[in-house]
């Protein structure tokens, strides 16, 4: 499965996405954006860092939901807080051979998101195209 994944952390934000990525390297291949400074979508709180990655591994979909929420967790986060020190969305995947999956939750995309997943996901625009259409 290919999985693409949006990360963003405003606490110690270097570190906890340095955890991340050497996190979810252990689960696959990574391949990561950029870092880049967004300010926080509610506008309460300090400017976030925000990253995507993309990860090839053979974990189902709910697995990795799952090791998602314990990343956050053995990372620091607080739930219901304008301090945020690890954030996972899971916003795409895709089997083999598949269409790409989006997931209708996590939409409209906000720009934190859509700028590092362009660097990494070449086809992204075209798979975000079919997925509008449709």
């Amino acid at each position: 499965m290919r999985y693409w994944l949006a990360l963003g952390s405003n606490d110690q934000p270097q570190a906890a996405l340095d955890f991340a990525c050497a996190s979810l390297g252990k689960l696959g291949a990574v391949n990561v954006s950029s870092r880049y400074e967004f300010p926080p979508r509610s506008g309460i709180g300090v400017d976030y860092i925000n990253m995507a990655v993309q990860l090839d591994c053979a974990m189902s979909i709910d697995r990795l939901r799952q090791n998602i929420f314990e990343l956050e967790t053995n990372a620091g986060r607080i739930r219901r807080s304008n301090t945020v020190r690890l954030d996972i969305d899971l916003i795409a995947w895709q089997e083999e051979g598949q269409a790409v999956v989006f997931d209708p939750n996590r939409f409209p995309l906000p720009q934190d998101v859509i700028l590092p997943m362009q660097e990494i996901w070449v086809e992204y625009s075209i798979c975000m195209q079919k997925f509008l259409m449709n």
